[in-house]
């Protein structure tokens, strides 16, 4: 636990090692926060095979992908696999965290009631974008260590996001004591008094901002965060009935298969549908190649 601990703390601010009540503040926050991490990585869906065979067969994969040949995209574009591929060139059986961006959109469609095919039906298209891929390993028991520490990380970035903007909060008060200040300099009698109780309050602001910046108070930033880990990172489960098409189909008579899609919510700005994936004779190409290969499909 101690390695985590000096991980964490370095992380956010290496002073705080020097500080009365280290590592002992920290060890329960810490613990808490790598066991959910490990909770949440074995909590993810998958691991699914990705190919262009598991294209076809698979429903959950077909309404992942736009087109057949987005796969073999997914796979040469994504660095982290090459870069494992490079080091690694053996390797044809890969484990990895695969994150997409779940997109909606209102699509003029056919649909068939009865006997009869409907044109210009509005129809909601549920597709994916931007495929990102992840911490790749040989196995799905490495796989899922390596993003369980990516969610550990995750936790302690945002002990950090408080801090700074704690940060960003007492620059903001400093500079309306230093515009304060400045009016005061060449105020009139009749706005004086207004201004220099302005200036009071926020030179009371600007002291308990200054106080809450301490070092010592640091450890109840790691409480509030870790010690509280699934109010800042989670999974939301969305279930969506969907056609072969990608159209979303909520009446229980058309077609359409419910497929169970996974939100990794809180780990950045963006939400992200995620699963585990697992790649077969993974095709390598080196960057280089990858490089000179686009830069003749820019040239012809």
């Amino acid at each position: 636990m101690l390695p985590a601990v000096e991980h964490a703390v370095s992380s956010v601010e290496p002073l705080l090692r020097q500080v009365s009540g280290y590592p002992g503040a920290y060890l329960a926050p810490v613990e808490s926060a790598l066991n959910y991490s490990h909770q949440l990585a074995a909590s993810l869906p998958g691991p699914v095979t990705i190919s262009r065979e598991s294209y076809a067969r698979d429903p959950l994969v077909h309404a992942l992908f736009p087109s057949l040949d987005s796969v073999t995209e997914a796979i040469c574009s994504s660095r982290s696999l090459q870069d494992h591929l490079q080091h690694a060139p053996d390797s044809r059986d890969l484990y990895a965290l695969m994150g997409m961006r779940r997109r909606e959109k209102n699509v003029v469609g056919m649909q068939l009631s009865g006997q009869l095919v409907q044109h210009d039906v509005m129809q909601n298209m549920i597709y994916f974008i931007s495929h990102t891929i992840e911490n790749p390993a040989t196995s799905e028991t490495e796989a899922r260590e390596r993003v369980a520490m990516k969610f550990f990380d995750s936790l302690v970035d945002k002990v950090a996001q408080r801090i700074t903007q704690r940060k960003q909060e007492r620059l903001g008060v400093m500079q309306e004591k230093d515009l304060l200040t400045a009016r005061l300099h060449n105020a009139d009698a009749r706005s004086r008094p207004e201004l220099e109780a302005r200036l009071s309050h926020t030179m009371d602001s600007l002291q308990a901002s200054v106080s809450t910046l301490e070092l010592e108070r640091y450890p109840e930033d790691f409480k509030a965060v870790l010690l509280n880990p699934a109010l800042h990172l989670r999974l939301d489960q969305t279930a969506i009935k969907l056609d072969g098409m990608g159209v979303r189909r909520n009446d229980d008579t058309q077609q359409g298969k419910v497929l169970v899609f996974d939100d990794l919510i809180g780990y950045d700005r963006r939400n992200w549908t995620v699963t585990m994936v697992r790649f077969t004779d993974m095709p390598h190409e080196a960057y280089a190649s990858r490089l000179e290969r686009a830069y003749r499909t820019l040239t012809i």
